[in-house]
């Protein structure tokens, strides 16, 4: 077992490790399954995010934290999610795990998403001092958790 554990140590020391960051701002839909089996929209929401991808020959990890707002179909508020969820996979033993650590509050939280007219909104082309702003507001949420 020893000798697993070592020869996994030197593969991930041999491989180069590419990381990837995504700072997000924008509105989805939200939906549910009806009786009939169809997805209907029930509202939206508008999120603040950051993702980061790790991946190297020998594994891929995904850590996602982020601020979502929901709202129903007529625009009202109904609930912010605070949410740190991380997947590992390891490409040489193919153990996979994840975990994820959400809170609920009960104001709205998000920052740079208009209110009014916010159909699939995308905050594109931002600058690094945008970013950055989102950065730090999501991660001064993650003491929540």
């Amino acid at each position: 077992m020893s000798l697993l554990i070592v020869s996994i140590l030197l593969l991930n020391a041999c491989s180069k490790v590419e990381e990837v960051q995504h700072i997000s701002v924008f509105v989805s839909e939200t939906s549910e399954q009806d009786d009939e089996g169809f997805f209907v929209t029930t509202g939206y929401k508008k999120v603040n995010s950051i993702t980061i991808i790790e991946e190297s020959k020998h594994h891929v990890k995904t850590v996602i934290k982020s601020i979502e707002d929901f709202y129903d179909i007529e625009g009202n508020y109904l609930k912010t999610e605070i949410i740190h969820s991380t997947f590992n996979k390891s490409y040489v033993t193919q153990k996979e795990d994840a975990e994820s650590l959400k809170e609920e509050i009960q104001k709205p939280s998000t920052i740079l998403i208009p209110d009014e007219n916010i159909e699939l909104f995308k905050l594109d082309n931002k600058t690094k001092e945008v970013e950055e702003k989102v950065k730090e507001h999501v991660l001064s949420f993650m003491d929540m958790l």
